[in-house]
């Protein structure tokens, strides 16, 4: 190795450790320090977390190595190095964008209306966003925040399975919605933005799921964790599972420092490298079948939601179990009927928002331009009208903090 190659390698080195030191500090010190003493309490640092801390982490990781690795090329103002780390828009929650994609496209330069297409496209997409968050993720936050300031012992098979399935798709349209808000908002200012959500819940099996949900940050751990690692091209299949073991320890890990978020990991390297084994679900041939193993999927990971909201691993198992044991409280019973007729209505829409229902209509209309157009004009209507609503509730202090803000 030439002495260039060396220095090139020792700053990457460098580079990496010092992110990964700071991350390491403000968000696992306490994490780390628990294993040396009894009581966890008495390590407690009471240290802020800096706002999205994870993200410019990662972002800066990301660069030095596409730096290194010829992906991308070292800017020479700096302005743009901290534009890409600290751009507003994905500050909190990301995408976690690469720095390639802060670039403005060459195709546009000097295009008034290639430009003012993307402006558009960027204040409907913000739109969508914001509805998301605030008429559904955060009128289904009141059930779920209910449910799981509920002790245990009083849950019954409703009560659970309310709490469960409004936590699973609050968490989707907050997510979604902020994400929505963050590629709104790059286009706004003419920048190109990962997406990072994709029907997650229309996946056919574990391993598909995370290639819907989340998805910059599943492209992350591939790209700087598991394929340096070796990947799926390794001769030694076992160093395969070691590899995935490692990723999605760290992808638990990366959401938070309790055992909750290390078993949440956990539990998908579990059920991926049992797919990867068994070969589903590819392998199964009848309609039934596939449909079945589709339900098994959402219930597992439905399951794993509980785990990722718990703040113990032991109140999530509980929580867990009452799903699917039969208690009987006749008061939690009626307060699940409540809740359910109070908001079976939003309920509802988010389940039907799960699927591309618009994509689709759209779709059947194709070649039919009249009928087009009067269609992109009343979902444009319509979006426009949920979005004052949007804001009145906003403004009448109906709001919540984005859930993933604390990554």
């Amino acid at each position: 190795m030439t002495p260039k190659k060396l220095a090139r390698r020792i700053l990457l080195i460098t580079g990496i450790a010092l992110n990964a030191g700071i991350l390491i500090y403000y968000k696992y010190a306490d994490f780390i320090l628990s294993f040396t003493k009894e009581n966890a309490a008495d390590v407690q640092k009471e240290v802020l977390l800096p706002l999205g801390l994870s993200f410019f982490t990662f972002k800066a990781i990301s660069y030095l190595v596409d730096v290194y690795s010829g992906k991308a090329v070292l800017s020479e103002n700096p302005v743009h190095d901290a534009l890409y780390l600290s751009f507003f828009g994905q500050i909190q929650s990301g995408p976690l964008s690469r720095y390639n994609d802060m670039c403005f496209p060459a195709e546009l330069d000097g295009k008034k209306n290639a430009r003012m297409n993307l402006f558009s496209d960027g204040v409907l997409r913000f739109l969508i966003g914001f509805n998301k968050k605030v008429l559904l993720a955060n009128i289904l936050a009141k059930v779920t925040t209910e449910v799981f300031s509920t002790p245990v012992e009083k849950y019954t098979m409703a009560y659970a399975w309310l709490g469960s399935i409004c936590f699973s798709l609050q968490l989707f349209f907050d997510f979604a919605g902020y994400s929505d808000m963050a590629i709104g908002l790059s286009e706004m200012f003419g920048y190109k933005c990962r997406e990072n959500f994709n029907y997650p819940y229309m996946t056919e099996s574990v391993a598909k799921f995370w290639r819907r949900w989340h998805i910059s940050l599943s492209e992350w751990f591939r790209d700087y964790i598991y394929i340096p690692l070796g990947g799926s091209r390794n001769k030694n299949k076992w160093r395969v599972y070691f590899n995935l073991l490692v990723v999605w320890v760290l992808t638990g890990i990366w959401h938070g420092a309790a055992w909750t978020f290390v078993f949440w990991g956990l539990g998908y390297f579990v059920l991926i490298s049992f797919e990867r084994l068994t070969k589903l679900p590819d392998r199964l041939q009848s309609k039934p079948s596939k449909i079945i193993y589709r339900v098994f999927t959402l219930l597992f990971i439905n399951c794993q939601w509980i785990l990722f909201r718990s703040d113990t691993l032991k109140n999530g198992i509980r929580f867990i179990k009452r799903l699917f044991v039969f208690y009987d409280n006749k008061i939690t019973d009626f307060r699940a009927l409540f809740l359910l007729k109070e908001y079976g209505v939003f309920i509802a829409a988010a389940i039907l928002l799960c699927f591309p229902v618009v994509p689709w209509l759209r779709k059947k209309l194709e070649g039919r331009t009249k009928a087009l157009v009067v269609f992109d004009g009343i979902v444009y209507t319509v979006i426009l009208g949920l979005f004052v609503c949007a804001l009145s509730f906003v403004v009448a202090g109906q709001n919540n903090p984005f859930a993933y803000a604390n990554f």
